[in-house]
């Protein structure tokens, strides 16, 4: 192996460290670090000192890492460069209030959703989004990431689908087989539908979002209490999303 090659295994390597840190296991040791990246302790070391001093991460009192702000910095330039901000968000707010229950705006990340907005109708401010619907969730038991895999070309599903699939809660889906007739399903009457299959008593309906030269290009779903959202609300707030979707479209160019 010559030199480059060993240059860019390192720096792979180094940068691995970052997609270590999840929404799951936000905070991780020394220990637990090096070995999921492949690395003896003393030289990890090395590489978290560097990440740290440039605000990469963060070490805690007790010694664990975290990600630092840096990373954030980085999100917020990616976040505006991408104009979802201003072409979507007064949409999510205004379908908020419509359906009465929180939204939500995703894209596809590899086998996930990315989580990006969330939206509360103004009588509930402030309350915390219902499940744990944020940062990346898998496309397979998700409302927005059914929505989105329905919408792709059927020969795309298994490049979503991961080949260990979880099964979150007794309803979640994670025979291959059901999830394809569930997606076929999804696509025939254009919105997804999550009963309780990511997060207890949660039911969540999704439809896909175009950009204005008809790509696809992210999601849209509400969730609510199983108790509140009935078939009848389902079926009423899939309506209020696609037309949202619809909004979406207009405003959206890449």
């Amino acid at each position: 192996m010559n030199v480059q090659n060993q240059k860019v295994k390192s720096l792979a390597k180094s940068l691995k460290i970052l997609s270590c840190f999840t929404i799951q296991e936000p905070v991780l040791g020394v220990t637990e670090l090096a070995e999921r990246i492949g690395v003896t302790k003393s030289n990890i070391h090395n590489i978290l000192s560097t990440f740290t001093s440039m605000g990469y991460l963060d070490r805690l009192p007790d010694g664990r890492y975290t990600l630092g702000l840096k990373i954030l910095e980085y999100a917020f330039i990616i976040n505006q460069n991408l104009g979802y901000p201003n072409a979507v968000y007064d949409i999510l707010v205004d379908t908020a209030g419509k359906t009465n229950e929180i939204v939500y705006f995703g894209l596809p990340y590899g086998t996930n959703v990315l989580y990006l907005y969330v939206a509360h109708p103004a009588n509930r401010m402030g309350v915390l989004p219902t499940g744990t619907s944020w940062g990346d969730l898998p496309f397979y038991c998700t409302g927005i990431g059914k929505a989105i895999l329905a919408h792709m070309p059927e020969e795309e599903w298994l490049a979503h689908i991961p080949a260990e699939r979880t099964r979150f809660q007794p309803n979640t889906i994670t025979d291959l087989d059901a999830i394809v007739e569930e997606l076929r399903r999804t696509r025939r009457r254009g919105y997804a539908i999550d009963n309780s299959e990511r997060d207890p008593n949660v039911r969540c309906v999704g439809v896909p979002v175009y950009n204005s030269a008809g790509k696809l290009v992210a999601g849209v779903s509400t969730s609510g209490p199983a108790i509140t959202m009935t078939d009848e609300k389902l079926m009423e707030c899939a309506g209020i999303l696609q037309n949202a979707a619809l909004r979406m479209r207009e405003r959206i160019y890449r």
